[in-house]
């Protein structure tokens, strides 16, 4: 019978220790809660700071290509605008050849013309002083001399005058 009472005493004990309900502590679990809703909210602040990271990241990259892009743009503008300033210089310079050499033309047409003039008045004066008899020999030959030095001058700017209306047309 000590062997029956020591098997339901045994029993017993046993149900005791197994019908005990574990208590939960309420104030654990919101603690629990608590750190669990802490560490949440922790990780999404972190993805959020990481996304605005990432964000303004993408935008100052975005920023400086844009920058550099003016930049560029800028760049191109200047070199244009040195491009275009160069040919009207270029173009300005061609004007004022063409119109140097007009003058060069015109001018060497002028010289022609009072060489000419200057070399009519000349053999009239020879041709009057020869009728009248008034010439010596060196002096005939002075005359003779002078004419022909202008006659030269006159094929001297003829040629000058060539010249000149050829770079005129080159020019043109």
């Amino acid at each position: 019978m000590k062997i029956n009472f020591l098997i339901l005493l045994g029993l017993f004990s046993l149900q005791s220790a197994l019908a005990q309900e574990t208590v939960i502590d309420s104030v654990k679990v919101k603690q629990e809660k608590l750190v669990q809703e802490q560490q949440k909210a922790e990780k999404e602040r972190i993805k959020a700071e990481e996304k605005q990271i990432k964000e303004s990241q993408k935008a100052e990259r975005e920023r400086q290509k844009a920058l550099k892009e003016a930049e560029k743009a800028q760049k191109q503008a200047e070199r244009a605008q040195k491009e275009a300033e160069k040919e009207v210089k270029k173009a300005e310079r061609a004007v004022a050849q063409r119109e140097k050499a007009k003058k060069n033309t015109e001018k060497a047409k002028d010289r022609i013309a009072n060489n000419k003039k200057d070399l009519e008045k000349d053999k009239e004066k020879f041709e009057k002083l020869k009728r009248k008899g008034k010439l010596s020999a060196d002096d005939e030959l002075k005359w003779r001399e002078k004419i022909l030095k202008k006659e030269n001058k006159a094929l001297e700017l003829q040629m000058d005058l060539e010249k000149a209306e050829n770079k005129l047309r080159k020019l043109e």
